[in-house]
């Protein structure tokens, strides 16, 4: 998708208007990078797929060029991430690169800094915190990898892999990317798989662990509700590999949907996953959240001043109200839980997101719905009639199937903190479009919350 984004004005990182605009960038790169500069590799289109920005600090932006070879007559996509730093923090990081490893890209440099710009790019498959993301994506390697494993993968005793396509389908640089696996056997069936791999700071066992954990659960193994098979995690590779799942994104056809009655069974369903038995999950406490508000405060207010005081009067008044909410049971938490996490296999409900499973308080999971329903009016996927009837069909679906309820306090609480540290913070750092506005909304919108001026179900 091209992303509709606004990049703001920032002193130290003077080039971010260029970065955010895709016809810009296709100009830039075609006179710059090696190739497209001699004439025989051309640029028919740009997309900006990602931008994610720290005021005055850096900007990491992920493009995809649709290209053709004027010498060879071959075309394509090609993907390049990039980096920009404030003055002079730039030269180690090419340094460092440039002492790594690269393999060559379909199209264009494997890694090659434009002056310009102060940028510095990656071809994909290259990236310097997924280091061998390179080897699924050679197909002799792929299908070597994959044969290893073939007696898990064959549809019937006797079947061989044939052939093993993969596509990109989401790709964070430096952070991860899941990619699509199409197997042939050789008695003719076919059947897909998708792995994900990470970079080496995250523990990519304890995800495919936990993945496992809950496939295992009565929850799941009595078919009410679904998740991803797990089959192989590679520790070399930090790549958990799992089978995929035919369904609709809830996210992508809200207006199909019964969203009162969808939204009702997503509460149960979320509460019937916290009663899963996961072990050995990080722990997530009120603390954790709070420095998460604080961290947001600082963002926030080095976007525009304007709104340091807005922001730091909420975050006072969520450390006063800490000490006061009651205690609930420490349970499993999903700590991103979304209409865009889950998908509709036929009539059944499935959750396809496990990076972030940790355990703390259950209500931080409902606060994590309610905060992105509240924020999709913002966005026109949603009217505020239609995301208030939706929260409150959650709220009580979740209410009558966990053991602890759901209180008030604690949902408004969690609820204005997932507004400031996520919501808010995601359209300044992810460039969203008309983010000044959206953050205004979504700090008042925080406040009134907290102040229960607003009740939320």
């Amino acid at each position: 998708m091209n992303q509709t984004l606004t990049a703001p004005a920032d002193s130290h990182l003077p080039q971010l208007q260029v970065l955010a605009d895709p016809r810009a960038m296709k100009e830039h790169l075609q006179r710059q990078l090696p190739g497209f500069a001699a004439g025989h590799l051309h640029i028919h289109d740009l997309r900006l797929l990602q931008m994610r920005y720290k005021p005055g600090k850096k900007c990491e932006v992920c493009y995809e060029l649709h290209i053709s070879d004027l010498q060879s007559g071959r075309s394509g996509a090609q993907i390049f991430s990039g980096v920009i730093e404030a003055k002079g923090k730039l030269a180690a990081r090419l340094a460092k690169a440039q002492n790594q490893p690269q393999v060559q890209p379909q199209f264009g440099p494997a890694l090659h800094l434009l002056p310009e710009l102060d940028l510095l790019l990656w071809g994909f498959p290259n990236d310097s915190r997924l280091r061998h993301l390179h080897r699924l994506l050679d197909s002799n390697r792929r299908r070597d990898l994959l044969r290893s494993h073939e007696e898990l993968l064959r549809p019937a005793p006797g079947a061989t892999l044939v052939t093993a396509e993969a596509e990109v389908v989401k790709y964070a640089p430096w952070d991860r990317c899941t990619l699509r696996h199409a197997l042939r056997f050789s008695e003719g069936s076919t059947t897909v798989l998708y792995s994900k791999t990470y970079n080496h700071k995250t523990e990519a066992a304890a995800i495919f662990a936990t993945l496992q954990a809950v496939w295992q659960s009565p929850l799941c193994q009595s078919g009410a509700f679904i998740v991803p098979r797990p089959l192989f995690f590679d520790a070399e590779m930090n790549t958990l590999f799992m089978t995929g799942l035919r369904g609709r994104n809830v996210d992508d056809h809200l207006a199909e949907l019964d969203l009162a009655y969808t939204a009702a069974r997503l509460g149960a369903g979320l509460a019937g996953l916290q009663q899963c038995q996961i072990g050995n999950l990080p722990r997530h406490t009120g603390q954790h959240v709070l420095a998460e508000v604080a961290k947001a405060e600082r963002i926030i207010a080095d976007f525009d001043g304007a709104f340091q005081p807005a922001v730091a009067a909420l975050g006072q008044a969520l450390r006063t109200q800490h000490a006061e909410l009651p205690a609930l049971p420490i349970t499993p938490i999903h700590n991103g839980f979304r209409i865009s996490q889950c998908l509709l296999v036929d009539d059944t409900l499935a959750v396809i997101d496990f990076d972030d499973f940790q355990c703390g308080n259950p209500i931080g999971d409902v606060a994590s719905f309610a905060a992105h329903l509240l924020y999709l009016p913002l966005r026109e996927k949603l009217t505020p009639q239609q995301s208030a009837a939706a929260l409150t069909h959650f709220c009580r679906g979740y209410a009558q199937a966990a053991p602890w309820g759901l209180p008030k306090t604690v949902l408004a609480w969690h609820t204005a903190a997932q507004l400031v540290a996520k919501q808010a913070t995601k359209c300044i750092t992810l460039a969203k479009k008309n983010h000044a506005e959206k953050v205004s909304r979504l700090l008042d919108l925080a406040a009134a919350i907290l102040a229960h001026e607003k009740e939320l179900y």
